[in-house]
């Protein structure tokens, strides 16, 4: 077919009852999509949907449109506002829309740009940890339509556009069979794109020289020649791909290529991966350490802060918070590099614990009009609600169809059986807590259950917003507040340090594609804020040994090399008070036992605290329910306990899950000794007897507590909490829960520690807090006496007791057979596969990491909690809620008209 005859058949199809501003919005949408920045971008969107909006007559040039907003979704899914996965969804859509086109299919160019780009997409996604596809479903989805692309390229089209087509398809072809370990396969794919590449230029310069056909093509040489070089240099030992590499080389400078640039190119980049993306904007910065590559590098993390804020599930939020901390990670060590060390220090807090102080704001922050804090804790119940209705929509997506709905019937039916604890009679009054179950059973009955989950969602986030308008305007010494927990700046870092001088600030960054361990320390020194930065290489495996340990795993290695770190180099002289700043991967050291040896950090300092966020050590919790108790309670079920509890005044009995609960709430100081379990997916549990009681089953009880102690395994493991989760820089473990929840400070463990090492560790804890030492103080004395004598003590009385007689006198009554497993607890005694004690193997054991610095504390004890008495409501207080909630005309059905 005529190449001109063609492309004016396509320019009056698509102008077909169409407005000439329709090419206009189009133009200057694509003009812009060659930027990232959000402004450019967002105009961009802009243009683009006018333009649809304009097409609405005209099938064809609407499926055009559609193509065009699939194109921009894919090419931007890393740089619009939300998650990565959710803009992959949208440009999956838009291509989906332009394919069921009757009308573009009788252009099969224009069809099979479409079936090939929504193959692209697919092959993107695959990496993507939320796509409801597995990689190898994506990639083969993939592959299965860059096939159906390249036989619609078989009609009759004029021969350039073919051969520029089949390039592409070609190119996005070769990718896909890459990731599918088709390396010849992809070779070949390779090969026949840069050859329908060259063919389309030499077709255009001997037959149309006039038109400059060259420049329109849609691979440019910067982009197809270094590729097919590297990949096939690489990849394929072929005599004619060897050939055809030599010829590249050789063509290369008439393309304004550089030979050697090919010989440098990666064969395994691909930008359109957001790490991989990220990784070239540090790299570039550290190769040329300059304010416009800092610069760089900085917009990109602010850019993506700006993203998450968009997000609509925890798990959304999470995927886009470790491209955050993948950012913010290298920009630290740059600003490291240049001596800039309070910048990185707050550059990395900033990007830490986002979700944590999201959730714990809501303990922080109070309105002292009365109807504001009531609306507060509606706004508050809105947001979850919002985010609840949207994880279960991205849940129900991994579902069979054929099984959706019996699967929502059975959590409307759980959701309903539970029920919902309320605040107060005042909350009960203003916010249905029936709406979320009827909601997820109406669901059920639902078409489209997940259309339907996800629009009940968006009406509570206008809801939200709403509220939030009223609240702000009514009360702006909250609206400040609320402001200020949304970034940590400078004046916070120097306010948490001048309120806690007493402390060391550790910072500690270990994050994936890093391959050292990042220390930043920010103290007081003769009233001024002193800060530094170290780098220390990080042994090969040891985050991956130490997390098989967590997980229990059999093959886990108890070889921890924790002398890596130089702390006599790090903490200063005149503060012997330590509060650790973990990264995710960083909160699998049990940094109490690292450092040189006669230097570890247990035997340098007085206190270490391990902390949720900066922004922890400058806001206050807020709660109206007194506490005054002192709880101690055990789960049952344990060797020990006659043990860890000698020094307890008072131990409770356990009675019903709802009396452990009041218990609680009414407690200032509350002590568990038994057994927890965390388990990936499940959350964390502590176990009675007769039931367990979650996370966040305490969520209410907690706030305003001085000190919640879980003596148990894995009450402070470094596991994530969500279904589909992420490496990200929160807070995980129950201890650290209870921060969340508003408990000042809490004990819990790591991973599974031997009981018996923890009940001496223990009963030593409870005597120094009794004597009068704080209780940070007191758990890391009591680990310093366990390493340092105590255990030394404890075998000495095994030795010249015999272990069943010792076993005996400790109350500890254990099957036959099981001695090691009493001694040693079941992780180390299985690692020691010995069925008689040997003293030096139990030495071992005793004092070995894993046996006594799991145990941690969690906040300070110096921080202040504000006892605020709740207020009830007056009639006309009452009045004012109602008129207010009347005027915001709120939607989702959750706000009664009280």
């Amino acid at each position: 077919m005529d190449f001109i005859y063609y492309t004016r058949l396509q320019h009056e199809v698509i102008s077909y009852k169409v407005k000439p501003s329709y090419q206009k919005y189009i133009t200057e949408g694509i003009r812009l999509s060659n930027y990232d920045d959000k402004d450019s971008l967002k105009k961009a969107l802009r243009y683009f949907e006018k333009a649809l909006t304009l097409a609405s007559k005209n099938e064809y040039t609407k499926a055009s449109a559609c193509h065009e907003l699939g194109v921009f979704h894919f090419t931007h899914f890393a740089h619009l506002p939300g998650a990565p996965h959710s803009n992959l969804n949208k440009a999956v859509s838009y291509f989906s829309r332009a394919i069921k086109s009757k009308q573009r299919q009788q252009f099969p160019d224009k069809y099979a740009s479409s079936l090939s780009q929504l193959g692209a997409t697919y092959r993107r996604a695959a990496k993507e940890h939320l796509w409801h596809l597995s990689k190898q479903e994506s990639l083969m989805e993939s592959q299965q339509l860059h096939e159906a692309a390249l036989k619609m390229l078989d009609g009759d089209i004029p021969i350039i556009i073919r051969l520029n087509q089949l390039s592409i398809v070609y190119f996005n072809l070769a990718a896909t069979l890459l990731d599918l370990d088709n390396v010849s396969e992809a070779c070949d794919a390779q090969v026949n794109a840069f050859n329908c590449f060259m063919g389309a230029i030499e077709w255009g310069q001997s037959n149309a020289p006039y038109l400059g056909l060259e420049g329109s093509m849609s691979l440019k040489p910067e982009q197809i020649l270094p590729v097919t070089f590297a990949r096939l240099s690489h990849f394929s030992g072929d005599e004619e791909h060897k050939k055809l590499c030599h010829f590249i080389g050789e063509i290369a400078p008439s393309f304004g290529l550089d030979p050697l640039d090919l010989m440098r190119a990666n064969p395994f980049v691909d930008l359109s991966n957001p790490i991989i993306e990220i990784q070239q904007l540090v790299k570039e910065a550290d190769n040329n350490n300059n304010a416009s590559n800092i610069a760089k590098l900085s917009d990109k993390l602010h850019s993506l802060m700006k993203n998450r804020q968009f997000t609509e599930t925890d798990q959304e939020s999470d995927r886009v918070g470790v491209l955050i901390q993948q950012a913010s990670s290298g920009l630290a060590r740059l600003l490291v590099k240049k001596e800039e060390y309070l910048q990185a220090f707050i550059t990395l807090e900033d990007t830490s614990g986002m979700r944590f102080c999201e959730s714990a704001s809501l303990c922080w922050l109070y309105s002292k009009n009365p109807v504001v804090q009531v609306l507060l804790d509606v706004q508050g119940k809105l947001g979850s609600t919002y985010y609840g209705l949207n994880e279960l929509a991205l849940m129900s997506g991994f579902v069979d169809k054929d099984k959706l709905h019996p699967y929502l019937t059975e959590n409307a039916k759980l959701l309903k059986s539970q029920g919902t604890a309320k605040l107060s009679s005042i909350d009960e009054s203003v916010f249905d807590e029936n709406q979320y179950a009827n909601i997820v059973e109406m669901a059920s009955r639902a078409n489209d259950p997940i259309t339907y989950l996800t629009r009940q969602a968006n009406r509570c986030l206008d809801d939200f917003k709403a509220l939030g308008e009223y609240i702000d305007k009514l009360d702006p010494d909250y609206f400040r507040a609320r402001l200020r927990t949304q970034q940590i700046t400078f004046n916070d870092l120097a306010e948490a340090v001048h309120v806690h001088p007493e402390q060391v600030l550790v910072k500690i960054d270990i994050e994936d594609h890093y391959h050292d361990a990042l220390i930043i320390v920010a103290y007081l020194q003769d009233n001024e804020i002193v800060a530094k930065g170290y780098s220390f290489n990080l042994p090969t495996n040891l985050i991956n040994n130490v997390a098989a340990f967590v997980a229990n795993s059999e093959k886990a290695s108890i070889e921890w090399d924790l002398d890596f770190i130089d702390w006599e180099k790090i903490i200063p002289s005149h503060l012997n008070k330590v509060s650790l700043l973990p990264s995710f991967f960083a909160s699998h050291i049990p940094w109490i036992a690292t450092g040189k040896a006669g230097e570890k950090l247990y035997q340098l300092v007085s206190e270490i605290n391990w902390l949720p966020s900066l922004m922890y050590l400058y806001e206050q919790v807020k709660y109206s329910d007194e506490k005054n108790l002192r709880t101690s309670i055990c789960g049952g079920d344990t060797l020990f306990e006659k043990l860890a509890v000698q020094a307890c005044s008072e131990v409770n009995a356990t009675q019903s899950m709802d009396d452990v609960v009041n218990q609680l709430t009414h407690s200032s100081i509350f002590c568990f000794y038994g057994h927890c379990e965390h388990k990936h997916p499940d959350r964390p549990s502590l176990l009675f007897k007769d039931f367990v009681i979650r996370d966040f089953e305490l969520r209410l009880g907690v706030r305003g507590a001085e000190r919640i102690e879980f003596w148990a395994c894995q009450s402070g493991s470094n596991i994530p909490l969500h279904f589909l989760p992420s490496q990200v820089n929160e807070a995980f473990g129950m201890d650290m829960r209870m921060l969340e929840y508003g408990a000042k400070t809490a004990i819990g463990s790591l991973w599974a520690v031997p009981e018996l090492v923890t009940a001496h560790i223990k009963a030593k804890y409870d005597k120094l807090v009794t004597s009068g030492l704080g209780a940070s103080e007191a758990l890391l004395s009591a680990q310093r006496w366990w390493i340092e004598s105590g255990a030394d003590e404890e075998i000495q009385k095994i030795t010249t007791m015999g272990e069943k007689e010792y076993l005996k006198k400790l109350g500890c009554h254990y099957a036959e057979k099981q001695a090691m497993k009493a001694l040693m607890g079941p992780v180390l005694a299985s690692s020691a596969n010995r069925s008689n004690i040997d003293v030096s193997v139990l030495e071992d054991s005793f004092k070995h990491p894993s046996a006594w610095s799991g145990m941690r504390f969690c906040g300070l004890s110096d921080q202040q909690n504000v006892f605020i008495p709740r207020v009830e409501l007056s009639s006309a207080q009452k009045q004012e809620m109602r008129d207010l909630i009347l005027k915001m005309n709120l939607q989702s059905g959750y706000i009664k008209n009280v």
